[in-house]
């Protein structure tokens, strides 16, 4: 794969210079930190709590079957919003001002059925830093079956994409406790993304088998929740968790008026601040949304500031609006997810043409 780079202008530096400074100095003026704080405490133990109490609730109700498959459609989708709220987070280094701390949460979603090492591969190295350029971040490769870039081969069946992309999205988590990560262990190696040691061997197998013994062997074997029940619910939650968590994070750069910034002989010609702000928007800011998604509808003040805890993002976006705004670059917002979510299948809909420009 070609190593990118991006070029910047002085008036680019300057954009993300301003940014910073006056997102520094909003932490500074209120004398407060930049991490968790109470509200994300707060959260952080109403999910787990959430997460516990609705797998022990399947197991006290297993000879009711419905109520037990609500409980345990309850329990998967707590898997989402721990990943939201506390995994991301987590493996951004913005809930503690520890490492080790931040290390100790992340693996948080080695018990969601995702490995934590290929995750941040992944996220944090490939999507962040290379936001819709094609080849390099992985979240708008759409395997031939999607076409999420013009740069993409058009097929004769994306046409119809708008339509059965919701199919495919309810797949999308589901995917990740089955086969992705494998699928993605191969590939960094291949590409020298990751060296396979023996240490990661062992943590990667140790942690699959904890998935499915908790989930799946301790209820069955132990306490005698039938197999049925726990197959039932955890596919239809997967379901459910896949659609929800993936529209959450498209709706963030793949709608209407997207940037594809392309890479010329090896250089994205703009800052990679600038690039942020022109590949990624925010959707329904101003309502309680941020609380349940972990602040990914605030999506431009989280990959410019990643390392920030999501609890702020509510309350920097307006300062980052302002200096994006003064250094003439177009913020993107949706009032509501329901049209940012109308908009991606508009985008999906319009890349399904010949005439996509």
């Amino acid at each position: 794969m070609q190593k990118v780079k991006f070029k910047s202008t002085p008036e680019e530096n300057a954009f993300f210079e301003d940014a910073r400074t006056a997102v520094a100095n909003y932490f500074k003026d209120n004398n407060i930190s930049s991490l968790g704080n109470s509200e994300m405490l707060a959260k952080t133990i109403f999910w787990l709590l959430f997460w516990a109490i609705s797998w022990y609730a399947v197991i006290i109700f297993k000879d009711n079957f419905w109520l037990a498959f609500g409980m345990g459609v309850a329990f998967m989708f707590s898997h989402v919003m721990i990943a939201f709220n506390m995994m991301h987070d987590a493996n951004h280094d913005a809930i503690f001002r520890s490492k080790r701390a931040n290390l100790y949460f992340s693996y948080l979603i080695e018990l969601v059925g995702c490995n934590r090492k290929l995750w941040i591969l992944s996220h944090n190295q490939e999507h962040h830093t290379f936001i819709n350029v094609y080849q390099q971040d992985g979240n708008i490769d759409g395997y031939k079956i999607l076409r999420f870039t013009p740069e993409e081969k058009l097929l004769a069946y994306h046409k119809y994409q708008w339509f059965y992309a919701a199919f495919l999205y309810a797949l999308v988590t589901v995917n990740y406790a089955t086969l992705k990560d494998i699928k993605m262990l191969f590939r960094y190696v291949k590409e020298s993304k990751l060296t396979l040691t023996f240490g990661f061997v062992l943590e990667f197998i140790f942690f699959k088998l904890l998935y499915y013994t908790y989930v799946f062997l301790i209820p069955i074997f132990v306490f005698n929740v039938s197999f049925k029940l726990i197959f039932l619910y955890w596919l239809i939650g997967h379901f459910i968790n896949g659609i929800f968590l993936t529209l959450i994070f498209v709706t963030g750069h793949l709608t209407e008026k997207v940037s594809y910034p392309k890479a010329i002989d090896g250089a994205v010609n703009c800052n990679w601040a600038v690039n942020v702000v022109n590949t990624t928007g925010d959707y329904s800011a101003s309502s309680k949304l941020e609380w349940l998604v972990g602040g990914i509808n605030i999506h431009v003040a989280h990959h410019l500031f990643p390392k920030i805890c999501h609890v702020h993002y509510k309350n920097i976006a307006p300062i980052i609006k302002a200096s994006a705004i003064k250094h003439g670059l177009a913020y993107r917002e949706i009032p509501s997810f329901w049209k940012a979510m109308r908009s991606h299948f508009i985008l999906l809909k319009a890349l399904g043409r010949p005439d996509f420009k």
